[in-house]
């Protein structure tokens, strides 16, 4: 019986030093990769020449408007990112970088005056559309950034937007093939 009891004793002790060594070596893997990660991806993130622009230059935008797209699209489809602090730790870097560039190469919104007016109508529509879907800004983005949900006001406001600045941006085409 003795026996059992100093086996079990030194099983104990040799299982509570087994888990003490896992969690050293987790704990020392973990602080490693972070600070292998700042060297894959070293921070900061690259400012654009376009950071301090206007967002939609050229466009006739409302404030209303304008604070709904602030809140809920540029840090994603512009180049006034406001990079969070998990986004300089891969791999979500990685994912979050990948996210933004998707983001903005269907919209940008600090490049809009790049674009040609038969283009920004599409897009125009495109918001719209994915606005009214509720696909825009994604669920995932939402969960991390409830600030970003857009209220059923903000959407029509945003709608009715796209739909006053498309009209606008037709009549002005009308006006200039009128005048050539």
């Amino acid at each position: 019986m003795n026996q059992t009891v100093i086996d079990s004793k030194d099983a104990a002790l040799f299982s509570s030093k087994r888990r003490a060594i896992a969690g050293l070596t987790v704990s020392s893997l973990l602080v490693v990769w972070i600070l292998a990660s700042v060297f894959v991806h070293p921070l900061p993130h690259e400012v654009s020449d376009r950071a301090n622009a206007p967002l939609l230059p050229g466009a006739d935008i409302p404030p209303s408007v304008a604070g709904v797209l602030a809140h809920a699209c540029v840090n994603c489809h512009s180049e006034k990112t406001q990079w969070p602090l998990y986004s300089h730790v891969a791999p979500v870097s990685w994912l979050v970088e990948n996210d933004v560039k998707h983001a903005r190469e269907h919209l940008n919104l600090s490049r809009w005056d790049d674009l040609q007016p038969v283009d920004q109508r599409m897009l125009l529509t495109a918001m719209a559309t994915v606005i009214e879907n509720h696909e825009m800004p994604p669920h995932k983005y939402v969960m991390l950034h409830p600030e970003a949900k857009l209220t059923a006001d903000d959407a029509v406001r945003v709608i009715e937007w796209t739909r006053a600045e498309r009209r606008r941006l037709r009549a002005s085409a009308s006006n200039m093939s009128a005048k050539q």
